[in-house]
């Protein structure tokens, strides 16, 4: 067993008062890692009985009451994960790895579209679903991604915003995959959604035109924006430019 409590107590309440639905930011500079810190939200991940419950994370039990990890890593492989979850006890039985640095996943031609397609069929795997429970998201390196790639910023924020609407039933892991392979053979993609800020009497929502992975490097007849939209009563719509 380690000779240290695994989780230091300054940082015992950012890790057990996190909401299931909560999204935390790690960043780090060139000469300081999150590695080590990212283990340990996945140790104190794995030892609450659901975020925010206020469950004593220091405890040395073994029980991780149904909690499943989906953690994609493009900075450390496989090995090195083990390793030093071993170190603090972290049952990997309960951790779905998904190696994006000895796979290459997403530096292919299917780029982004490859990555949640891959993450989608991590979380809805047989692994994370027998026991029930929550599945927690741990991304590792996006930036990593981002540069190999040089794909755009709002596709992989796009991206992480569609991971965290978690489909949870059968019928929506379904869902999503159909969406994604369509969306890999599409040529262009308008999508609509509500607005981040809640509802406004003179907006229904954002609508965004995105290239779909068929459009051809070559080929820019599909034309990127994200403008609002209004439907109104009679059945009218305005499309308009944010702060027209």
């Amino acid at each position: 067993m380690p000779s240290q409590r695994p989780i230091p107590p300054l940082l015992s309440p950012n890790f057990s008062a996190l909401p299931y639905t909560s999204l935390t930011l790690l960043t780090s500079t060139l000469g300081a890692t999150t590695n080590w810190l990212v283990v340990r939200f996945i140790c104190a991940a794995l030892k609450s009985k659901s975020h925010g419950t206020g469950y004593d994370i220091h405890s040395t039990e073994r029980d991780s009451y149904g909690q499943k990890i989906v953690l994609v890593s493009w900075l450390r492989d496989e090995a090195w994960w083990r390793e030093s979850g071993r170190k603090l006890s972290i049952d990997f039985e309960k951790v779905i790895l998904v190696d994006g640095l000895g796979s290459g996943l997403g530096l292919g031609s299917g780029g982004i579209a490859d990555v949640e397609k891959a993450i989608i069929k991590a979380i809805g795997s047989k692994e994370t679903r027998n026991d029930g429970g929550n599945v927690i998201l741990v991304l590792d390196g996006l930036d990593f991604l981002l540069a190999a790639t040089g794909c755009e910023v709002l596709y992989v924020l796009d991206m992480i915003g569609e991971l965290r609407e978690s489909p949870t039933t059968p019928l929506e892991i379904s869902h999503t995959a159909f969406v994604m392979s369509l969306a890999h053979q599409a040529r262009s993609i308008m999508s609509v959604r509500g607005l981040d800020t809640g509802v406004a009497k003179d907006v229904s929502g954002v609508l965004r035109i995105s290239k779909g992975a068929e459009e051809s490097a070559d080929q820019e007849d599909v034309e990127e924006r994200e403008c609002l939209y209004y439907v109104g009563s009679d059945g009218g719509v305005k499309v308009f430019e944010r702060g027209a």
